[in-house]
């Protein structure tokens, strides 16, 4: 198969201030194939050993192989992949992306690189603005639909064709009032950001919304995609005692007795006939034969007994005219249920944090009430820039850090990892010792402290996530 690759230019992050570590990454597309049926891939490269770390889903999502980054690469993943998200807007030029392809194909490229609303990704615009040409055909950039020439529509004199039907990516944008964009870095005790104490990080997102994947995405199960944008600052808290986590799945118990089972195989047997391009009339006349047949064969057998089919004439009886228990009543028994237990879904997890503040000098207290303002405002619920809707408050990203022999700071590999959350509840108490106390400061700052903050996570738990962490190579306890 011939492929063709363009890469970027290789972009610098600074992975450490103190020495300064500054690590090299660039964006390759591979283009493979033949035209009218190209197909792409993108990854990600480290440039001082050309490793590739990670790479995009087809619908953009930047994934980093957590078994090939290094100690000094960990932390900073996030920032790594804001890099790479500049890389996949410029990719968008990429000469492989951009001529000899099909509309199709342009779509693929450009969701490829992370453009959902493919409309952004056009730059062509031959006869109008909002428009690009492909094979002869004008389209619409924002829709991908022919546009009409001279009442007719290019490409399709059909005016309706339902292979020509796509479904949309939802996208909706309520604009917002500004919001605040930068926290300092904060910590308590005072000396916790020079020692190696095994810590807890919390840091802020605002949340754009999502986009309802509803195109080709769907059918590979990415239905929701966020959209996120980091606050800087964040506040840095030693690890408490209590901390733990609960993963659950939600399992319940369902029945299926024989002639509930003998019902479903006949509507399903009438769907496959309907999907099979069967005429409706015909596929009720037969599914009702074969039921009826099914009947007379438990009927003639001659394993089941004349009270079973009495039994049976009480249950149907019974369900004619709505009375409760009359098989249990008449005969002493019931249809076998079939009970087991099923899985319904997986839980969503909770966490809960409780730390008591006692600020010892002015600058502890300072600290203090920063941070007690970080999840105040950070969990405050937004207004839309007319008033009329209300946006979600922040949300979070909360992690266990402690340090590698090198003094290195890393995600801690012996406790959970927590997914986005959001901050449920935040439960100040300003005299936790019992007493009304205060220094004698300025602010006059309480002398003690009690923050009880309650998260709950975005997403569920999937088998992926830990695959996707090392590789199954169970280095980690994951999440």
């Amino acid at each position: 198969m011939a492929c063709t690759t363009n890469t970027s230019t290789a972009f610098p992050v600074q992975l450490q201030s103190k020495p300064t570590v500054t690590e090299k990454y660039y964006v390759a597309v591979e283009r493979c194939g033949k035209s009218g049926s190209f197909t792409f891939e993108t990854t990600i490269h480290r440039k001082s050993d050309d490793a590739q770390i990670g790479g995009t889903t087809s619908s953009g999502v930047i994934l980093l192989f957590q078994n090939l980054l290094s100690e000094k690469e960990k932390p900073k993943q996030n920032l790594i992949k804001r890099q790479v998200r500049q890389a996949l807007k410029k990719a968008k030029a990429f000469s492989i992306g951009n001529y000899g392809l099909t509309h199709a194909e342009r779509t693929r490229y450009l969701r490829q690189l992370g453009f959902q609303n493919t409309a952004s990704g056009f730059s062509s615009n031959p006869v109008g603005r909002g428009q690009y040409a492909s094979d002869g055909v004008i389209y619409d950039a924002a829709t991908g639909q022919p546009v009409k020439q001279g009442g007719k529509d290019e490409g399709n004199n059909d005016p309706f064709d339902p292979e020509d039907f796509e479904f949309k990516d939802i996208n909706i944008n309520i604009k917002g009032r500004d919001f605040r964009e930068e926290y300092e870095d904060l910590s308590y005790p005072k000396g916790l950001g020079s020692n190696r104490q095994d810590r807890i990080r919390f840091e802020q997102l605002y949340s754009k919304g999502r986009i309802l994947n509803t195109g080709d995405d769907i059918l590979e199960g990415q239905v929701f995609q966020r959209e996120v944008k980091r606050i800087e600052g964040s506040v840095t808290l030693p690890i408490v005692t209590g901390i733990g986590d609960r993963n659950q799945v939600d399992w319940q118990g369902a029945t299926l007795n024989p002639l509930q089972a003998l019902g479903a195989s006949g509507a399903l047997s009438l769907f496959s006939a309907a999907a099979s391009g069967q005429e409706i009339g015909n596929a009720f006349t037969n599914a009702a034969g074969g039921v009826q047949e099914a009947l007379g064969r438990i009927q003639d057998n001659k394993q089941v007994g004349s009270d079973i089919k009495q039994a049976i004439n009480v249950y149907l009886a019974q369900k004619a005219v709505g009375a409760q228990g009359l098989l249990s009543r008449a005969t002493g028994a019931i249809l076998n249920p079939n009970l087991e237990m099923l899985f319904n879904g997986p839980s969503l997890r909770q966490f809960g944090f409780t730390f008591k503040l006692s600020p010892r000098d002015s600058d502890e207290a300072t600290q203090v009430r920063k941070i007690l303002r970080f999840f105040k405002q950070g969990m405050s619920v937004k207004t839309s820039s007319s008033n009329i809707f209300l946006k979600s408050p922040n949300i979070f990203n909360i992690r266990y850090q402690t340090f590698n022999t090198d003094g290195d700071e890393i995600v801690h590999p012996s406790l959970n990892i927590i997914k986005t959350c959001a901050l449920l509840s935040c439960d100040v108490q300003y005299t936790p010792d019992g007493t009304y106390m205060t220094y004698d400061d300025p602010f006059r700052t309480m002398t003690s402290y009690q923050l009880t903050l309650q998260f709950g996570e975005l997403d569920p738990i999937y088998d992926s996530d830990y695959t996707e962490l090392d590789s199954d190579q169970d280095q980690v306890i994951g999440y």
